[in-house]
This record gives structure tokens, sequence and C-alpha cells, in this order.
């Protein structure tokens, strides 16, 4: 049995709606492209980047330190990882807790009157505080969705041809 009908969470059928294999690949797509753009343009300005994080003063600074300096590096990863397909459900999860982590930052920046995302995309993109939190809860969803329905048939996915999935 589906885990969502276990829990009782589809009492209306929007998961069986939502776990079509299509808008599986258009989301590991969207999302895999959003953190390989974000992971690029921090790595290009990696010093400023990590002071920014500590400039939030939401961690003590040697976590701060190590949170900007790894941040990039996985973003990276998970992003190549849900584009291909390989390892999706894990990085549904990293993404799923990075997004929590983003949320918080934006909402304190919010609550400290801030009207810019402070470097969520380098200089690429600039980000008002609020869509920033607008695309926080978006990857907050999608990563749901991805984590949740994993009978899904999943297609161009290298796992799908390895035969780890259906």
């Amino acid at each position: 049995m589906k885990l969502w009908k276990m829990l009782r969470i589809d009492s209306i059928g929007i998961m069986s709606k939502i776990s079509h294999p299509y808008i599986n690949l258009g989301l590991r797509v969207a999302v895999g492209v959003i953190f390989i753009l974000s992971a690029v343009s921090k790595l290009l300005t990696h010093t400023k980047f990590v002071e920014i994080v500590r400039e939030y003063d939401l961690l003590p600074d040697v976590l701060a330190s190590t949170y900007g300096n790894t941040l990039p590096w996985v973003e990276l990863i998970v992003g190549v990882y849900l584009l291909l397909g390989i390892l999706r459900r894990p990085s549904a999860i990293v993404v799923f807790l990075m997004s929590v982590s983003f949320m918080v930052a934006n909402i304190s920046a919010l609550v400290e009157g801030e009207e810019h995302c402070g470097d969520c995309f380098g200089d690429v993109i600039t980000l008002t505080a609020n869509q920033a939190v607008m695309l926080d809860i978006f990857i907050l969803l999608a990563a749901l969705i991805l984590i949740f329905p994993s009978t899904v048939k999943q297609i161009f996915s290298l796992e799908s041809f390895v035969g780890k999935t259906k």
C-alpha cells in the first residue's frame, strides 16, 4: 500500500494526480536546474557568500563558515543528481532540509526588514525577500512530492536504466 494512503494523507486523491511521471520529471528538472544555477553563482563569489551567511547571525561563526563553504557544493551535487535521476529520494530529502534552512534565513531577513535575498543566486539573479520565500515554498513542496511517491515510474532517469526503480 502506498505511504500516503496508509497515513490517510490522500483523502481527495491529490497524490495520485501529482505523482504522474511527467510531473515528477518536471519537478526534478526544475529543482535540479535551480540548485545548479544557485551553486554556480555562489561558487563564483564564494568568499562573499560565506561572509553573507555569517552576517545572517543565525549560526555560531564556525558553523556559519562551514555551512557557507559546503552549501554550494551540496547544491551542485544534489542538482546534478536530480537532473540525472540519480539517488532522487535521498537528494529530495537533502533538498527539503536545505529549503527549510533557506526559508528560515529568508524569513529572518524579512523580519529584519531586508528587501533582497542575500546572495540566493549570487550576482546572476536578484530576488526580493518575498520572492525568495515563495521560491523556498515551491522547492519545499517539490521536494515533498519527490520524496513520497516512491512507486512513480521514473522517466529519463539513470536509476531506471539500471533497474533500481520502477
